[in-house]
């Protein structure tokens, strides 16, 4: 037999040691979420940028930076068109023909130092809005980066084809003037007299400039040379940049004396 004021003091102690146990698996719990916290683990892959905290130092949860980390593979190009080239392209009468016709065309990509636009992307994004100041619509292509020489924050030039490929005069800007605001070229006739012929320029293609309007494939052009409209000249052939053209000498074969 055992009195009953030491039964109710047995139980009390149970039930406290009882609580101190459930209490120290709370402080491991808590303690392990704490170490949990101490691996950061970056949401993305890509590349890390400086380190901002060095070990020892303190920092607060959601307020000290550590460092930052761009995702480089793939990596997104950001470019402009003018309103020109988008209703001629990509604006098709429909809300939605847009973005199809933006997605759909062919985009290619080139850093400033290379020669050729090798990189082939998608466009993945094109703004529901022209900005009024440029008046220009923002485009989005996507390029794949695996050898990682794209790097976050370069210019790169980007290629953007928006239909099927059309013949085109192509001229050196050397062989083009300026005549109050309008631009011309000299074209030799048959009787090697120049004639003045105002044309409508495009954009630039490997290094040379788009006749739209003006002139026909294979008239001759004045690319050098201090001559005005309606002079009669002796034409020297060169390159289509102005370089002269060597005429190359028959090989005669021989037997030396």
């Amino acid at each position: 037999m055992v009195a009953r004021d030491r039964l109710d003091t047995a139980t009390a102690a149970l039930s406290a040691r009882e609580a101190q146990v459930e209490a120290a698996k709370a402080a491991v719990d808590a303690a392990q979420l704490d170490l949990g916290f101490t691996r950061v683990t970056a949401p993305i892959s890509g590349r890390v940028g400086q380190t901002l905290v060095t070990e020892g130092n303190y920092v607060a949860g959601g307020l000290t930076p550590l460092t930052t980390i761009v995702s480089i593979n793939p990596l997104h190009v950001y470019f402009d068109v003018d309103e020109r080239t988008y209703l001629r392209s990509l604006a098709a009468g429909r809300a939605d023909a847009a973005p199809r016709a933006a997605q759909s065309a062919k985009v290619t990509l080139a850093l400033l130092t290379d020669k050729t636009y090798s990189r082939p992307g998608r466009v993945d994004f094109l703004s529901h809005s022209a900005d009024r100041a440029t008046g220009t619509v923002r485009l989005r292509a996507v390029f794949d980066n695996p050898d990682g020489l794209l790097t976050p924050g370069l210019f790169a030039k980007v290629r953007l084809e928006t239909g099927a490929p059309q013949a085109k005069v192509l001229v050196s800007d050397q062989s083009i003037g300026t005549d109050q605001g309008s631009r011309y070229v000299l074209v030799v006739g048959k009787d090697n007299k120049t004639q003045y012929r105002p044309v409508e320029l495009g954009p630039v293609a490997d290094g040379l400039r788009v006749i739209e309007q003006g002139l026909r494939p294979g008239e001759r052009l004045v690319v050098k040379g201090l001559v005005r409209p309606g002079m009669r000249i002796s034409p020297q052939p060169a390159a289509i940049d102005g370089t002269p053209l060597v005429p190359l000498l028959p090989l005669v074969a021989g037997r030396a004396k």
